[in-house]
């Protein structure tokens, strides 16, 4: 998967410095305390606030790098209706583009990493966005008629690393954009050459954060939802002001309370819940028909549901997930801290089945791990897709092309720190066996010195 984009940061909590490039599934792994869940909350807010946060609308229109990107995009516009379709090379405008948003993170940084910790406190020296590989990318844009009138209809603009946006449009319309600067447009570039979306869509609940601390949240979310609505409606109530949570918890928070029993998840992930529910939890997971739509956990044979409260720590961890996955379609990007809490081993190795199934199923993962076995998994997913034999290992050990995934579509950053130093953050390569992992290859040689050491 080629990509358009890479982030670049400095002094950004414990982190020294990083470059990112993000993949179908991106690991984190790495140092407790290294900031590992820094980087994926930065991720999730740009994936989240949109090309709105990073490019600095206040700016002015009069800059001449917008005001030269502006008339490109008018231009391909014009092409495209008048053509019925065109496709325009981003190379042309790469360098105004880049101008802009080199620009506007420079103007927006600050306030992109408070709003997504809710706190003042959070500091970046750097933030930078390099756009690349930007001789590969296209915008194609394509004119559908109105139905009852052939001067109006919609243009559907499409670029290689996003979804496409219709935009309803008339021979008036473009017309007086050559008179007006429109930054939206110039947003809906952006968002089609990175594959981020152009507005705020962290309400949507399409890039899902799962905290580390998810368990304890799906055990008392009812009385933080109370407790937030004493202090918002209730007048009078007094205590010990709350600090907030970050956004990325608060938005778990809010999908988890606005799941219904109507609404459905993809077909293309019932499997996914079928495995995780016949072979992780033993029992379903289901939301209850009261009001406060509790989630009961029903073993398999049993009717009835229990609460989570009374079940095994695996129920309460894989809950959240199953329930998403249930009623919840329209899902980009699952941000998923420590997938391997509660597990035991050998259901270590399912949730990293789980994972690659979740990628080629088009769910992007962003994943911090702890767990040598999920990255060995990954690791065997990635040699059988280049063995010969495939047949006879599927059949061996009940794999199939969909367990499978590509070293293209993974990327794994370690990131490693001293004793009261700085983070240093590392690209890992993968190799002929997969990504070996030099923290936890450290850690168990150690281990195994001891016990060599102490056994003898």
């Amino acid at each position: 998967m080629e990509m358009y984009w890479k982030l670049i940061i400095s002094e950004y909590g414990k982190i020294k410095s990083a470059e990112i490039e993000v993949a179908p599934l991106t690991l984190f792994v790495g140092d407790n305390n290294s900031g590992k869940s820094y980087l994926m909350s930065l991720l999730w807010g740009i994936q989240n606030f949109g090309t709105g946060a990073l490019v600095n609308h206040e700016m002015g229109a009069d800059r001449k790098e917008a005001l030269t990107l502006m008339a490109w995009i008018q231009e391909q516009m014009k092409r495209a209706w008048e053509q019925g379709s065109h496709t325009a090379q981003v190379k042309e405008v790469g360098a105004e583009l880049q101008a802009l948003l080199r620009e506007g993170l420079r103007y927006n940084k600050d306030r992109l990493v408070q709003r997504i910790f809710n706190s003042e406190d959070i500091k970046i020296k750097e933030l930078h966005i390099e756009l690349r590989n930007l001789e590969n990318a296209f915008l194609k844009i394509s004119r559908s008629k109105g139905s009852n009138d052939d001067s109006t209809g919609f243009l559907y603009i499409k670029g290689n690393a996003g979804t496409g946006l219709r935009m309803d449009f008339s021979e008036e319309k473009l017309r007086r954009q050559k008179e007006e600067f429109d930054w939206t447009l110039i947003d809906i570039i952006f968002s089609q050459i990175m594959g981020i979306p152009f507005v705020d869509v962290s309400g949507t609940g399409r890039n899902i954060y799962f905290p580390a601390t998810r368990t304890g949240f799906m055990l008392t979310k009812d009385i933080i939802n109370k407790v937030g609505r004493n202090i918002a409606f209730n007048v009078g109530m007094e205590g010990e002001e709350l600090a907030p949570f970050t956004r990325p918890v608060n938005q778990f928070l809010d999908v988890i309370n606005d799941l219904t029993l109507h609404g459905k998840g993809a077909d293309e992930v019932q499997k996914i819940i079928k495995y995780l529910e016949n072979g992780m939890t033993e029992g379903t997971v289901e939301m209850s028909t009261l009001p406060s739509k509790e989630p009961l956990y029903v073993p398999s044979g049993q009717k009835r549901g229990m609460p989570l409260r009374v079940v095994s720590a695996v129920v309460t961890e894989l809950s959240p997930l199953i329930l998403i996955l249930k009623h919840k379609n329209y899902l980009d990007t699952f941000f998923y801290e420590e997938p391997e809490m509660c597990l035991h081993p050998q259901l270590q190795q399912k949730m990293a089945k789980v994972i690659c199934q979740l990628v080629n199923n088009g769910v992007n993962m962003m994943v911090t791990t702890h767990s040598d076995i999920i990255l060995q998994h990954i690791n065997n997913m990635i040699c059988l897709t280049e063995r010969q034999n495939t047949a006879e290992i599927y059949s061996q050990f009940g794999y199939a092309s969909d367990d499978l995934i590509k070293r293209e579509q993974v990327r794994v950053y370690q990131l490693r720190a001293a004793y009261q130093e700085k983070t240093e953050v590392e690209e890992l390569s993968c190799g002929n066996h997969g990504f070996a992992i030099p923290t936890f290859n450290d850690a168990l040689d150690r281990i195994m010195d001891e016990a060599y050491a102490i056994q003898e």
